[in-house]
């Protein structure tokens, strides 16, 4: 299908890179396109649905045999003489904007490769983000397997939450030098209760999603401000009985709200209880990465 080679090509013009291996099986009498294959992300999924659905108006399309792809071999995040590591979000070697996809700690790899272009290479990490890594990363290893949680402790999880108040803000940051929003979460959630949960707000919303703010310490608080669709990225914090602790971009930090503060400007709020934090810690135990596990990352909840 013509339309699919134009989306490969956008793809690799804008990344640098891409895998959309997708076959069309035409069923005309009923009106019906079956896909099969294999992509790079489960974003792609709905891009080759969409693409397809543009190209044979009032058929039926059923994507069920579509899947992301498995990757290659493992291996050690490359030694570098500053941390923490920087996955790009495009191939820096095509792309006017470098923007980070996340920084990596020690503790975060190993790196899975799916891919490379013009010596770098796509890599995909445990909690299923993909960027571009200088080079070809560290030696190969052997797969990882994400562990059993640890801790379940909610208010140890908001006090070390407070720990953090006052660190700099900065998109793609996961230190105590700057963090984002997904990042204090993710970090706070791996380190104190040994939970690993997906780099990205939208993503971290597919564990458990419930409707309204939550109310029990530890439980994670969505929201979309009035100028952010409800189908697009938001914002989350922890709620730590009567605040949300969160790192706030308008107010370059990490901050604690009351929760109505931090509801003010909310056209929606979802949250996920802290006991179905761990449900899903210990649902992914013992997989290689969250993909393997089988989280859908880039499926709206």
């Amino acid at each position: 299908m013509s339309a699919l080679a134009a989306l490969r090509d956008e793809l690799r013009a804008r990344h640098g890179w891409t895998h959309v291996d997708v076959s069309v099986g035409v069923d005309a009498d009923a009106r019906r396109l079956v896909l099969r294959g294999e992509v790079a992300v489960e974003r792609l999924v709905g891009r080759v649905v969409e693409v397809a659905a543009a190209a044979a108006p009032g058929w039926a399309i059923e994507p069920e045999a579509l899947r992301v792809m498995d990757g290659g071999t493992w291996h050690a995040l490359p030694l570098v003489e500053l941390d923490p590591v920087v996955l790009w979000a495009a191939c820096p070697e095509r792309a006017a904007d470098r923007r980070v996809a996340t920084e990596l700690r020690p503790e975060d790899g190993p790196l899975q490769r799916l891919g490379a272009h013009a010596g770098w290479t796509v890599a995909r990490g445990r909690d299923g983000t993909v960027g571009w890594l200088e080079g070809g990363g560290g030696v190969e290893v052997p797969a990882p397997r994400l562990p059993a949680p640890h801790g379940d402790d909610p208010e140890g999880l908001v006090r070390e939450a407070r720990s953090w108040l006052g660190v700099p803000y900065r998109l793609g940051g996961v230190t105590k030098q700057a963090v984002d929003c997904s990042a204090l979460v993710q970090r706070l959630l791996f380190d104190q209760l040994g939970v690993l949960v997906p780099r990205h707000s939208s993503d971290q919303l597919l564990v458990a999603p419930r409707p309204g703010k939550g109310t029990g310490p530890g439980d994670l608080v969505f929201v979309w401000s009035a100028r952010e669709s409800l189908r697009g990225m938001c914002h989350v914090g922890i709620a730590a009985g009567g605040s949300v602790i969160h790192a706030s971009l308008s107010r370059r930090g990490v901050v604690e709200d009351t929760t109505a503060e931090f509801l003010a400007d909310a056209r929606g709020v979802m949250h996920v209880p802290f006991g179905e934090l761990l449900a899903f810690g210990r649902r992914v135990a013992g997989h290689a990465s969250l993909v393997a596990a089988g989280v859908r990352l880039g499926a709206q909840p």
